[in-house]
């Protein structure tokens, strides 16, 4: 009996202690108390032991990326850094471009206006084979206007820059009309000023060239005295789609000389044969001076046709020093393939008798554009003479009179126009 309430009082005893374990609250930190660090293991021993814990508490710990986010940020790191690639190979793209065209008088700008954003992807860049495949598959070289050595250089052709004046113009003017004065009313006299390639073909940026002509030529042409103006602007501006000037040397080509020959037998009254009664030659290859003497080395990718005209009229073309001693007779084309091909360049004065009958004599006083006009004039006077007035050596006045000469042309080029070569034409008066 004893054994009996012994166990029903340690039952009790243990029921108790329970109840008091379970009621017991887990006191909670007061603040600046110790706080015990537990491993996971003495946590684990605690059987479903819920705490509580006070909102000041909670610390937020960044959750770990999911695979879907893991490939996103991936994506756009991969497009980050193909972005900065593709703006470095721009960048270097551009320096190129402007270290090629640093030779230019021009300031050309590739930077992109300030309000375009940089964060849009820039496209690819293209391989250099598909770069050199495309250039080469163009008929015309794709560039931007520029310089070399003075020169206005763009899509495969040199120009030269001009900047004369209408005070230049008027100034020559003045020596024209004296050299009217002097020859007499007997004989016509014909100012022909002959423009540059860049009174037509100056790219944009240079327009100055092209507004320097027309006012040069103007000034001459408004200071004339008893002088026919022959306006070489107004009949090669029709043609300029046609190959009027040669793209690699400083000359016009045949094709103009025979525009501006057309335009000055007009203004004579004189006949003038058409093309089709000349026959036309050509070679390929043709590299001018703009090239050869003034050092345009990239014009060497472009050669052109050279082509001239050969009279079927029949004519004798004699040759003669600048004294005037004669020296042979031929044709009007040298074996050249150079501009000398024209009455064999500078050298020489000539005379040709055309077998025309009409007693009309002209007399082309010239730089070395006009060599190219000999052919074209033969169908329209009896004689043709020839002479430069660089170095012409015998007096002019004196000339005319002893061959009977009835008309003389000033055909002298742009620069002879707007500047001291015009004392030239004085020179041959006074010798």
């Amino acid at each position: 009996m004893m054994k009996q309430i012994s166990f029903l009082f340690l039952c009790f005893l243990t029921v108790c202690m329970l109840f008091a374990c379970a009621e017991e609250p887990i006191a909670k930190p007061t603040e600046g108390s110790a706080v015990s660090h537990q491993t996971p293991s003495e946590l684990s021993v605690i059987p479903e032991l819920s705490f509580e814990i006070s909102e000041e508490s909670v610390i937020e710990l960044p959750s770990e990326p999911s695979d879907e986010t893991e490939a996103e940020n991936s994506e756009e790191q991969s497009a980050e850094q193909s972005s900065d690639e593709n703006s470095e190979e721009e960048s270097l793209d551009e320096s190129s471009e402007e270290i090629s065209f640093a030779e230019s008088s021009e300031e050309i700008s590739d930077e992109l206006p300030p309000e375009e954003s940089s964060e849009e992807e820039a496209p690819p860049a293209e391989s250099s084979e598909e770069a050199s495949s495309e250039e080469t598959s163009k008929e015309e070289p794709v560039e931007r206007p520029h310089t070399v050595n003075g020169w206005i250089v763009y899509k495969g052709r040199g120009m030269e820059p001009f900047g004369g004046t209408a005070y230049g113009g008027g100034l020559t003017a003045e020596v024209y009309n004296n050299f009217k004065e002097r020859v007499g009313e007997n004989v016509n006299v014909y100012a022909m000023p002959i423009p540059l390639a860049s009174a037509f073909y100056a790219p944009e940026g240079f327009e100055s060239c092209i507004s320097a002509a027309v006012n040069c030529f103007g000034g001459l042409r408004d200071g004339l005295v008893d002088i026919t103006y022959v306006d070489l602007i107004e009949a090669l501006s029709a043609h300029t789609g046609e190959d009027i000037y040669a793209r690699t040397d400083h000359h016009w080509n045949a094709l103009g000389a025979y525009y501006a020959a057309q335009a000055l037998c007009l203004a004579a009254d004189v006949p003038f044969a058409t093309l089709d009664s000349f026959t036309q030659n050509s070679f390929e290859g043709f590299l001018g001076s703009v090239y050869s003497s003034w050092g345009i080395s990239e014009l060497k990718n472009y050669p052109e046709t050279f082509v001239w005209y050969e009279p079927t009229q029949e004519y004798t073309a004699h040759y003669y020093s600048q004294n005037y001693n004669f020296s042979f007779s031929g044709t009007l084309f040298s074996n050249s393939k150079s501009y000398v091909k024209f009455i064999y360049g500078d050298s020489y004065a000539v005379r040709v008798e055309t077998g025309v009958q009409n007693g009309r004599k002209m007399l082309v006083i010239k730089d070395s554009f006009g060599n190219a006009l000999a052919p074209f004039l033969i169908s329209g006077f009896e004689e043709v003479y020839v002479v430069d007035f660089r170095d012409f050596n015998v007096n002019i006045l004196e000339f005319i009179e002893e061959n009977e000469i009835t008309d003389v042309t000033l055909a002298l080029s742009a620069f002879s126009v707007a500047g001291s070569k015009r004392n030239n034409i004085t020179r041959l008066m006074e010798k």
